[in-house]
């Protein structure tokens, strides 16, 4: 009796799955899906054509390398034109654009600047446990290279460092108090003061006098003019005698407080200091 039981029950089970595969649908990419794919997968294909022995292409020329027609190589060649990552010479043929160049500046320190400062970041994320971020300014934006999260069980959600509309960070301030006095005078021409909370500095000339004790000091402190209960503390790395690098640790100002202060910004002052010099030893 146990095994007839047993047996109408497995029967029952599999009666049941096969109705439940019957049922579902299977999920395919669609033509849509396929076709971006494609078109994507070109786009990049063509901006891959161009190298140090090639660096001009027709469209003629690309057409025949992939054996598409004309008019689709135009679609993939304007695509990439609107993203300034390509640009037409005066003779009808196409070379890269000027959006390659930050991308390329990225890409090498990607696979340079992060190699020499990881075990600095490393080290002064181990010693707080708060968030350590390393930013490079790429013309008015503040790009974060790479962001170690903090090792504490509250956490701050990342926040992007912005030298536009209006610098508040300490990574954003540090980095334009660095910035060539041209690329300064460029950015402040486009600067609209904002008042983020009621600690951010409000005017241009408030804001001319902190980047002065920026450069004097060393380092950028921010205690809550970005964002409510968030402080950062920044220093500039140098590279080629340019500041365009910086460390930024941020956290909670329950955790930075104002009695930790004075050994954070050292540690943070310091960790800058040895990145900076690492990279003079290696001629980056």
């Amino acid at each position: 009796m146990k095994d007839s039981t047993a047996a109408r029950s497995v029967s029952r089970r599999r009666a049941r799955t096969a109705r439940e595969t019957r049922g579902a649908s299977v999920a395919v990419p669609g033509p849509r899906l396929r076709a971006a794919n494609t078109t994507a997968d070109r786009a990049i294909d063509t901006l891959l054509l161009f190298s140090d022995e090639k660096p001009n292409w027709s469209a003629a020329e690309i057409a025949a390398r992939f054996d598409m027609p004309r008019s689709t190589v135009y679609r993939y060649l304007n695509s990439l034109r609107s993203y300034a990552l390509i640009v037409e010479d005066a003779d009808g043929g196409f070379q890269l654009g000027p959006r390659i160049f930050p991308l390329a500046r990225i890409a090498k320190a990607s696979t340079s600047i992060l190699t020499v400062a990881a075990p600095h970041l490393g080290a002064l994320n181990r010693q707080f446990g708060e968030a350590v971020t390393l930013y490079e300014r790429v013309g008015h934006e503040a790009i974060a290279l790479t962001r170690l999260e903090s090792l504490h069980r509250v956490r701050i959600n990342y926040i992007r460092g912005q030298l536009l509309p209006w610098p508040a960070a300490a990574s954003s301030k540090v980095l334009l108090a660095h910035a060539s006095r041209d690329e300064q005078r460029g950015l402040f021409r486009l600067m609209v003061p904002e008042r983020y909370t009621e600690k951010t500095i409000r005017s241009i000339s408030a804001l001319r006098s902190v980047l002065g004790r920026i450069r004097r000091e060393g380092y950028a402190y921010s205690d809550q003019e970005r964002d409510h209960g968030i402080r950062g503390i920044a220093a500039p790395i140098f590279s080629q005698e340019e500041g365009r690098y910086c460390v930024t640790m941020s956290g909670p100002s329950f955790r930075l407080t104002d009695k930790k202060r004075p050994q954070m910004i050292s540690s943070v002052v310091r960790t800058a200091a040895k990145i900076s010099e690492a990279l003079l030893q290696t001629d980056y």
